[in-house]
Order: structure tokens, then sequence, then C-alpha cells
């Protein structure tokens, strides 16, 4: 077999590969692209990895990312066990998501094969796969996804791993969101479960590592030619990661010492030392706010109330009886903090019983009135009619009381607060979800909690030093009211900004929110309804989270009958922009769910199938 050049430039920050194949070791080469093809030559016959025209190809998990290029595969596929359903029962998936991508709190990622895929061997943990010669020890290496696996190869006196996801280069991962997952030793659900997959990640590299392995080949990034040094990396950094999150964690205040204890340690190793912020200032409320559940109303001199947030039934009924025994008069309208369910559920059902209007601010104003149009965590089905979207900032007199409307990006994306301020009393806050006694609430990667200057927790940080008075915290899921002083938000700043570096040099790419924000690209509407054999204009919309100028390329793709109308387009973003690509669609003439898929080119990026949206046939 003729030698191939090793051309592999990785280009510092943006994680963009120049050259195109790579000679790993003598008879097997990769090819390096948007998923890497590996081809192992052997007496006239290859087999591949993660994609290609082999004879045998092995995958190492089930991500909708990496899979579909094995589509097109000829020969026969290899595939883990612990992920048999997201191969074949891809409908079943599909049709389900209808209707769970409400209420969702599993928090696991949603690309999965639209198409099932046909595999003709499962393996597991310790099995070895022979072909021509050749041994393929499987390793179970969850971490990335719940079932992974890699293959170990000795070529010689050479040993090669194909780690998948496993790691991206020198000691990076892909992403971060991939990781959230329920830990049950603590008691702990997918929602509140920040990189609960991070303990499989360092159990799977260190495992990978004691196979002393020459090379690792993984889906995507660069080959990588140290492992050992690689892995020490990536564990030192995801342990550095999740030390600084739990000492800055809201959890602390809900699930308690031991909890956590329990969850740092699947991390950072028994018997690691465990640093929790401790409470701040806390006190009862004042007696002008009722509070019940997650739900709060104030209440001015003249009997009317204002209430904030309608989670449930149970906190709607506690508000028609405070006012059907004439604790509060009349509610004159509503606040929501946030679009989780647990806050907004039954606003809709308020608002029309109560015939007030319901406020938030512009940011999220589209979401509350049609949800199904986006894919975030504890999304409510009940759109709420005409939102009174505020600017950020915006003031309005209420009775004795002045509000005033932030944009308050805390706990997720779509967030705002109220300040409410009452003469002769201290100004209190009202952060929804926000912060808690113990710190901060961002325990779900999938709330888009972004990392920019003047976004997520550090706009948080700036509008609480910019506030000139006095002033009280509340949380709804906390029974009191709170501050930070100067100097625990001194220790809450420093503790994030800490953070946001470790994330900078975790990631390959050229700003850290790409890691943590899997909605930088994504379909809107993301579910939709049409009539059979009608047409649908989707929009992909891009946010440019880069320091400079980026082109994206967008190219829709149909599938079990959606017909693309649109070609592959272009659009030009400055540093913080977003845009959007238009997509014109004509569903299919069968009632059913059906998925559309894109991918999303730019340089240094290069996302097969990344997000999908979906166009329910009735």
């Amino acid at each position: 077999m003729k030698k191939l050049v090793a051309l592999v430039c990785l280009a510092i920050g943006s994680g963009a590969l120049f050259a195109r194949v790579v000679e790993v070791v003598p008879g097997c080469s990769v090819k390096l692209g948007a998923v890497n093809e590996v081809t192992i030559q052997r007496g006239g016959k290859a087999l591949s990895v993660y994609r290609g025209g082999g004879e045998t190809v092995l995958l190492t998990h089930h991500r909708r990312d990496v899979v579909t290029a094995a589509l097109e595969a000829k020969g026969g596929i290899v595939a883990p066990a612990g992920e048999k359903d997201f191969f074949g029962e891809t409908k079943a998936y599909w049709d389900g998501h209808w209707t769970k991508r409400f209420h969702y709190y599993t928090q696991q990622s949603t690309k999965v094969l639209v198409e099932p895929l046909k595999v003709d061997r499962w393996v597991k943990d310790g099995e070895v796969i022979s072909w021509r010669g050749l041994e393929f020890e499987v390793l179970a290496t969850p971490g990335f996804t719940r079932g992974a696996v890699s293959y170990l190869m000795n070529v010689g006196k050479r040993r090669v791993a194909f780690t998948g996801d496993l790691i991206y280069g020198d000691g990076k991962l892909f992403d971060l969101y991939s990781f959230q997952d329920a830990i049950p030793e603590a008691k702990v659900g997918g929602y509140h479960g920040y990189g609960a997959r991070l303990a499989d990640l360092v159990e799977s590299l260190r495992k990978v590592r004691a196979a002393k392995p020459d090379v690792l080949v993984p889906a995507r990034g660069p080959v990588v030619r140290n492992p050992a040094a690689a892995i020490d990396k990536l564990v030192a950094r995801v342990q550095a990661l999740y030390k600084n999150y739990l000492s800055t964690n809201a959890l602390h205040w809900y699930f308690k010492e031991e909890r956590m204890k329990i969850c740092g340690e699947r991390v950072l190793g028994k018997g690691a030392k465990i640093d929790l912020m401790p409470y701040c200032l806390h006190v009862e409320k004042p007696d002008w706010i009722l509070q019940f559940s997650t739900s709060r109303i104030i209440v001015a001199d003249n009997g009317h109330g204002f209430l904030l947030d309608c989670g449930g039934q149970r906190q709607l009924d506690f508000v028609k009886d405070v006012v059907k025994k004439g604790l509060v008069k009349k509610i004159d309208g509503i606040f929501v903090t946030h679009t989780h369910d647990d806050h907004s559920q039954m606003v809709k059902a308020a608002a029309e019983f109560f015939k007030c209007p319901v406020y938030a601010t512009e940011e999220y104003e589209d979401i509350l009135e049609q949800p199904g149009n986006y894919l975030m965590p504890g999304l409510t089905e009940n759109a709420i009619r005409d939102v009174k979207g505020m600017k950020d900032g915006a003031r309005m007199k209420w009775n004795e009381y002045e509000f005033t409307f932030r944009f308050y990006p805390g706990q997720m994306f779509y967030h705002g607060g109220l300040l409410a301020k009452r003469p002769g009393e201290k100004p209190v806050f009202f952060i929804g979800d926000s912060f808690a006694p113990s710190g901060i609430d961002d325990y779900c990667l999938l709330n888009r909690n972004l990392v920019h200057a003047d976004t997520g927790y550090p706009r948080c940080f700036k509008i609480l030093r910019e506030m000139k008075e006095d002033y009280w915290l509340i949380n709804e899921h906390v029974p009191f009211v709170f501050k930070f002083s100067d100097g625990e938000l001194d220790y809450l700043e420093k503790q994030y900004a800490a953070r946001t570096e470790i994330l900078r040099e975790l990631f390959p790419w050229d700003d850290p929110n790409y890691g943590i924000d899997e909605r930088w690209s994504t379909f809107y509407p993301y579910g939709s309804t049409a009539k059979p054999g009608a047409l649908r204009e989707l929009e992909v919309r891009i946010s440019n989270h880069s320091p400079g100028r980026r082109v994206f390329k967008v190219t829709p793709r149909g599938w079990r009958g959606v017909e693309i109308l649109s070609k592959p387009t272009t659009i030009e973003l400055d540093s913080r922009q977003n845009g959007a690509v238009k997509v014109l669609v004509r569903v299919p003439r069968t009632v059913g769910t059906y998925v559309v898929t894109a991918d999303v080119d730019s340089e240094g990026m290069q996302m097969r199938d990344w997000q999908e949206a979906l166009i329910h046939v009735e």
C-alpha cells in the first residue's frame, strides 16, 4: 500500500482541519472531515470506522450528527448493543417526541437518526471482532452517549484506539451539553444533573489510557499522537470544571451537602474536597407579598394583587381562593419570570380566569406565545395569548408600586426579572430561578446559559452591581428573601469568570458558547402542523457566537418523503449577530410526524444533520 503523507494542521482557536488524509499506522489511514473516515486495508479488502465503503463498518455510538454518514455504507455495520433502539426504533422515537418535547426533563440530545440503520452485529464490552487477521477489542466507554464503545486494534507493535467522541484533539471535548444526565445515587434527575456523565467520561478515559494505545482516532477532530498526555489534560480540565461548578451551586440549598458530595466524588474521586458556598443572608419575606409554592402575589394597599408566575393547578387554586376569600380583591396582571412549566403551565388559564394581561420582557415574549416553535427544557404546551413584551429597563406604575422589567437570563436564556419598589420599603427583585442563597441555578446545560460578557450570568451580576438601593432577592422556590454581600458577589463573579476560562480551554471552537449552547443553530418553528401535501416554510436560525465575522452554509435535508424545495444557502453574520435562512419544504400526503434536518458549515465547523424540525401532517 502506498504510504500516505500526513498533512494535518489544526487551526488554533477554530478547530479547522485543513489537511484531508493522514496515515495512522501502515495500512490504516483517516480522511479527516465533518466525520472522520478511517480505512484499514488488508488483503485487498477494507474495513471502515465511523463511515466509508469497507466490507465492515465499526460505529462507536448512535448520534445522528456522526452516524448519518454511515447510512450509505455498503458493508456490514457493527454498533454498540447498549444503543440498539436508537439505531432501529427511530420512527417510534420521533412519533413519541412530538408530544414528549413538552414538559421534557430527561435532557438527552435529540440528535437521533431519522431513518433506521440496519446493524449486522451488536457488540458490548470485552468482545473481540476478528477481521482478516486483525482483532478489534471492544471497550465500553460511556460518556458522550450512554452506551458508547471504543475499539482497540493492534498492528504490529502499534496500538490504535478508535474512541468516537470521547475526546477531541489535545484534551478537549466536542461539547458539554451532551453529558447532561440523571445521578440516581444522589437522587438527582436529568434536569439537575449538570454534566452528570462527566463521571463516566473520566472512567472511560482512564480505561482507554490503561490500554496504552499509541494513537487515538476520534470520530471528529484531529488524530491524537500522545494519548496519555491528551487524556490527562482532559481529565484535569473536566475535574477543574466540575469542582468550580460545585463551588457556586444553588443545589447546595435545595439538595444539601451530602447529596452534593456524592455528585462531586463521582467526578473528582472518593474523598475529594468539595467546596460549597455557604448560605447568604436570608430572612422572612415582607408582609405585602403572599407566597404559595412557585407563585407570589404582590398586594397593594387597595387590596389589588399582581401575580408572579402560575405553574400548576394548585397554584391557580390558591390564587382563586385568596380572591374568593377577599384577601386579594382582584388580580390586575401577571408577570412570567421564565418559561419553565413549574412557573408557566397555568398562566394562560389564570389570565383567562382573572381577565388580566400577562407581562414578560421582549426576549421571551414569542416563546410564551408560541412554545411549540422551540425546543427547550420544561416547556408548557399552553400558549399564552397577547403577552405584553416589555423592553429591558421599562418601568410601570401600579398603584403605589413602581415596577422595573429586566431581561435577566440567569437560570435560562428565556428569563426575566421584576424589580418592585414600594414606598418606605426595601425593594424586592423577583429573579425567577436565577439565584438561590447558595449560589447559581445553572445546573441544566440545555437552558442556554451563555457566558458572553453581556448575557447569561455575567449580565445578571452586572445588573445586581448597578442597583443603587439596598434590595432583597426572591427565588420562588425559596421561602425567604435573600441577598449576597459584596464579598459573596465578588466570589460568585470570580468563580464564574474562572469557569469561563476553563470552558474556553475545554472546547476546540473559537468561542466557548458553542460548547454549551446546543441551540446556537436551530430550526424555527421547531414543531408545526400541516395539511397533507402542503408547503411549509421554516427558518434555520443561527447565532454567531464567534469574536469575528463568519459565513455559515445551511444545507437542508428531508426524510421519509419530505421534499426540500430550497437550495443550500449561505449567510454572513458579524460577531454576536443572529440571522436566519429560509427553508421551503413540501410534506408528504400521508398523515404522520416528519423530520427535516440541516447541515451547518462554517470555517472549522462542519455539523452534519445538526438540527431538526418536526412537521406533523394532520
